[in-house]
């Protein structure tokens, strides 16, 4: 459970400290204005503690509630756990086809993480590889005990791919989170007494050290806060403390601190980071916030800023409360396809599990429409196969 809560908890740890940067009198270029105190960890916590009641209680809710029983998948007489080990192979190949055949981020001034794919010699490879790959560090976590040594040569060509892709720390983070949630699963069915948590901290401080060594190389190649006559060094603190918050900051400003009136209006939900980016921008700037959104740039951290723009803030925590329940309940799910060796539907389940973080953190609720659809999807197939079943 508490893996499964990992990139909610680091989303609110991260808020939280750039509130504090941003209340000190930073200032935020996005807004062009400077933070003041105006309490705002105060109702960052409410949201937190939320977040984390809904996140327990709905948990076990659906733990005790809900059973799932689904067909496991053989191919040519191969276990399921064996076609997920190929198709991580086949994906890690096809990632690399790709790599290498495009426009490289690091010697073409046009090419980055956002329009990486609008310049890819294959560009209908996106439908397959996603900007990360983030199912792919989940599957490394099932197949692990079984092909331990080709899976860590497949780990090492995946982060290769992330730096050659321009893909940094959120990449990164959700990878580890994706492998640990498979990993400590697959262990905890087999009564394997690993404590995944109890790693040697200089493998952290290795890792955390060439993430910030890629960044700061980014940065000093093309510095996007140098106008703000801040050095390379400096921008990459600016961007992970200075910014973060400031979406969550600004609605509690304008809707709490100077009781501007609330929208009251639900359809801003499925692009809710769409209408709080023109809430902050000033008008002669849509034309610019329209390009950004064509090349797949946006702030970050709309939700659950959203909903105090919404709704007063009592009301806000009780839909918030409300809402938060889908995410235990797809993490439930996986779990249990996880424990009936269902894997190839546990990565679908995974899949989601990622849509559901860039939701809950954009507030692009637009993305639930795929997840109701899989979801009646899997449905569908448990209903045909139980009802099989019983037939025979």
């Amino acid at each position: 459970m508490f893996i499964c809560f990992l990139p909610f908890l680091i989303q609110y740890l991260w808020m939280f400290a750039s509130v504090l940067v941003i209340e000190q009198g930073a200032y935020i270029s996005e807004q062009e204005k400077n933070g003041e105190f105006i309490f705002t960890n105060f109702y960052l916590l409410l949201f937190f503690l939320v977040s984390l009641t809904s996140f327990i209680l709905f948990f076990e809710i659906f733990k005790k509630a809900l059973t799932l029983k689904l067909p496991r998948l053989r191919f040519l007489k191969k276990s399921e756990i064996s076609i997920v080990y190929y198709i991580a192979i086949i994906i890690v190949i096809i990632a690399y086809i790709s790599l290498i055949s495009s426009p490289s981020v690091y010697t073409s001034e046009d090419v980055n993480k956002f329009t990486y794919w609008d310049t890819a010699k294959y560009p209908w490879l996106k439908a397959i590889l996603g900007s990360t790959i983030g199912y792919l560090p989940f599957i490394f976590g099932l197949i692990f005990n079984k092909y331990k040594k080709p899976t860590l040569l497949l780990i090492v060509l995946y982060i290769i791919y992330l730096v050659g892709v321009d893909q940094k720390f959120t990449a990164f983070l959700y990878g580890i989170i994706g492998f640990l949630i498979s990993f400590a699963v697959v262990n905890f069915q087999k009564r394997r007494n690993y404590n995944i948590l109890s790693f040697k901290k200089r493998y952290l401080i290795v890792v955390a050290s060439l993430i910030f060594s890629l960044v700061l190389l980014k940065y000093s190649n093309k510095n996007p806060f140098e106008y703000l006559n801040l050095s390379p060094v400096e921008s990459v603190f600016y961007r992970a403390f200075g910014l973060q918050a400031h979406v969550f900051w600004g609605v509690n400003e304008k809707y709490n601190y100077n009781d501007h009136p609330n929208s009251w209006d639900l359809s801003e939900l499925p692009y809710g980071m769409h209408v709080v980016m023109k809430d902050f921008t000033p008008e002669f700037h849509q034309r610019y916030l329209e390009k950004l959104w064509a090349n797949g740039v946006s702030w970050t951290n709309a939700y659950p800023a959203i909903l105090m723009r919404i709704f007063p803030v009592p009301l806000a925590l009780l839909v918030h409360f409300l809402i938060f329940s889908i995410v235990p309940l797809v993490y439930t799910l996986l779990i249990k396809t996880i424990e009936r060796k269902n894997y190839i539907i546990a990565i679908v389940l995974f899949q989601l599990t990622l849509w559901l973080t860039n939701i809950y953190s954009m507030s692009y609720f637009y993305r639930l429409t795929k997840v109701v659809l899989i979801f009646l999807f899997l449905a569908f197939i448990a209903f045909i196969y139980n009802r099989a079943k019983k037939i025979a």
